[in-house]
This record gives structure tokens, C-alpha cells and sequence, in this order.
């Protein structure tokens, strides 16, 4: 009979390193095959605290990746996007009527890209939740999301078939 650590030597531990379809936070490879790296966001910031102007390109291009393909619910394919995208501390509203109306009038879906629930390069006492945020130790700081350009995410939603083609382009 094999001892504990004979047994232990065969072993490994070591997780499932392939393609894979959700969202994993250890070893595996999420967007290494489709390519929705999304900017190096996706380990954790270990490398780049933020996202940067540096590598919006790279996140639109993770963003499109989770879009690609033809989709039955514009609405569904959209928030699971938003969902990758907020690995990267970035994210923006969701209106589903608004979606839909830009599926049936042919115009694009344009909506806030933020950070942190709060638009990007627009002034910070514009809304009220930054009022909040100035009492839990924002004073004399300027808040990461003002610091960089003022952004939108424009969906194109296409008819294609029986489905729908969405591409994304950060502006």
C-alpha cells in the first residue's frame, strides 16, 4: 500500500489551465483565448493600479470580445460586458429601454463610462453621491475619475439574422 506522500508526489494540484466560459479569479485563463485581457486588469491590477488612456484600446478590445458573435438579447450580452468590464474599476449605466430603442431605430447605444459610479473626466461636484464621498475623506484629493478624459461607450447594435451583432467602441 502506497503511503500519503507517495500519493502526494503523483498528484497536482495545479487548476484546469484551458479555455474556459466564466469568470475565474485564480488560475484560469479567462479572455486568454478570446482575448479579453482587457488591458492587463483581469489579474488583479498587479501590474497597473488603474485603468489608464494608456490601454482604453486594449479594454474596448476585451469589451469586444465578450460581444462577439450574434446574440438574441442585446440587453443580457451588454450586461455581461459591463460585468468583465468592471474588473477594470470602470463600468457605465445599463437603460434597458434605451437599449432597445437603439435596437429598433438603428442608432447607437451611448451611455457614461465610469469609474467607481462616477463619469469620468466631468467635474465630481456635479452629483450628489460625491457629496458623500467629499465627508468619507475625498477633501483635497482629486478623485482618480476626474483625472482622466471625459469617456462614453457606444454600442452598435446590428440586425443580423435571427440575432443581434453588437461592436463597442470607447469615445
Amino acid at each position: 500500500m502506497k503511503s500519503f506522500k507517495e500519493i502526494r508526489k503523483t498528484l497536482s494540484e495545479e487548476y484546469y489551465s484551458g479555455p474556459t466560459a466564466y469568470v475565474g479569479s485564480d488560475r484560469t485563463n479567462v479572455g486568454d483565448i478570446t482575448g479579453t485581457d482587457l488591458g492587463g486588469m483581469g489579474s488583479g491590477s498587479e501590474k497597473t493600479q488603474y485603468p489608464t488612456t494608456n490601454n482604453i484600446k486594449m479594454i474596448e478590445a476585451g469589451l469586444n470580445s465578450e460581444l462577439v458573435g450574434v446574440v438574441k438579447d442585446p440587453v443580457t450580452a451588454i450586461t455581461r460586458a459591463r460585468t468583465k468590464l468592471n474588473m477594470t474599476g470602470l463600468s457605465f449605466d445599463i437603460n434597458a429601454k434605451d437599449i432597445n430603442m437603439a435596437m429598433s431605430s438603428g442608432e447607437p447605444y451611448v451611455v457614461n463610462l465610469n469609474f467607481g459610479g462616477r463619469a469620468l473626466g466631468r467635474d465630481p461636484g456635479d452629483e450628489e453621491r460625491d457629496d458623500f464621498a467629499d465627508d468619507m475623506g475625498m477633501v483635497g484629493r482629486i478623485p482618480y475619475e476626474k483625472t482622466l478624459p471625459a469617456m462614453d461607450v457606444s454600442f452598435d447594435i446590428e440586425m443580423v439574422g435571427t440575432g443581434f451583432k453588437i461592436t463597442a467602441s470607447i469615445v
